[in-house]
């Protein structure tokens, strides 16, 4: 097989509906191209839930974190809000539980679940210049920005984004480079993409739902290798993809129901482990769709820098005559 390269990027997980696993497929990518790529790797927790923190820091440390407004929304408001020049960088910490062989490469930028009060006092200290409206749009884009700016310290930065329309969810889809929508084999999960497809097209209206989807992630399917009732189940989630969303460039493997998937996310206080002892027998089926998703985003990041030489060269084409 030949060598995949993943280029610098952010990419989010995102999925209006909740439960559908964003953070499992998240924590899995991220491990896997530190794994395979051995690329410095920071995840950033959006989700107040802070799932993705919890996992990665433990819940002492992320509870000291919290009580010391040590945490990625606490530095958000005081930089945008009180115009501090801490770097969104200074609060990034080392993931203390990822599989062993992403020790010293895997990051996490912890969230809080002070998130939706932050949120909105974020967006308050633009309301002196500005409508409601205009003060939400400016925040987004002001956070995406400090988003981005991990990509001056990090090889690959990954969005664990929250379930429904948030600042930072809105935030995340601005800063993206692609995205990634992890989702239940059943149509109420498919429904939520359509919606995402909308808000895209009012936060982003220079690049379509299908410029930036990498790919959709299906979890949780039943799985018994071989048996009649697997195969059942899958063709019966392609007929329904099929028929409500032709274009959701399915990321393949499916990702099993299992246990090792299902217990991804607790990892509190426990020693590390290697990437085979935490994926058990799903860790082939992640190693795949891990190599599938960054070729993806090679191709990705190509096409859109083909398109941006084009734009250049016309361009200075026109200014040319």
């Amino acid at each position: 097989m030949s060598k995949i390269e993943l280029p610098k990027s952010v990419m989010a997980a995102i999925n209006f509906k909740g439960g559908t696993g964003k953070t499992t497929v998240a924590l899995a990518i991220a491990e896997g191209i530190c794994r395979l790529m051995q690329k410095r790797v920071v995840v950033i927790d959006c989700d107040f839930q802070c799932s993705a923190s919890i996992a990665l820091l433990g819940r002492r440390t992320l509870n000291d974190l919290i009580r010391r407004n040590a945490t990625m929304d606490c530095l958000l408001l005081s930089k945008l809000a009180k115009r501090s020049g801490t770097r969104l960088r200074e609060r990034v910490a080392a993931a203390q539980f990822c599989v062993s062989e992403a020790a010293g490469l895997m990051h996490i930028l912890p969230g809080s679940p002070d998130m939706p009060r932050h949120e909105r006092q974020i967006v308050a200290s633009f309301l002196p210049k500005s409508d409601i409206n205009a003060a939400y749009e400016t925040a987004a884009a002001k956070m995406g920005d400090q988003f981005r700016s991990l990509l001056d310290e990090f090889d690959f930065v990954l969005i664990d984004c929250p379930p429904g329309l948030t600042l930072f969810s809105e935030a995340a889809i601005r800063a993206a480079d692609g995205i990634v929508v992890p989702t239940l084999p059943n149509e109420i999960s498919f429904a939520a993409i359509d919606h995402l497809r909308a808000e895209i097209a009012r936060a982003r209206p220079d690049t379509p739902f299908d410029d930036l989807l990498v790919g959709t992630v299906v979890s949780k399917v039943r799985q018994k290798n071989g048996s009649t009732s697997h195969r059942t189940h899958v063709e019966s989630i392609e007929r329904l993809l099929d028929r409500v969303a032709p274009q959701f460039q399915l990321l393949k493997p499916y990702l099993p129901y299992c246990r090792e998937l299902e217990g991804a996310t607790w990892r509190d206080n426990e020693r590390s482990i290697s990437f085979a002892m935490r994926y058990g027998q799903s860790s082939g089926m992640v190693e795949r769709l891990v190599q599938e998703f960054a070729s993806r985003c090679g191709a990705l990041m190509a096409r859109r820098q083909h398109a941006s030489g084009a734009g250049r060269d016309t361009r200075r084409e026109a200014h040319g005559r």
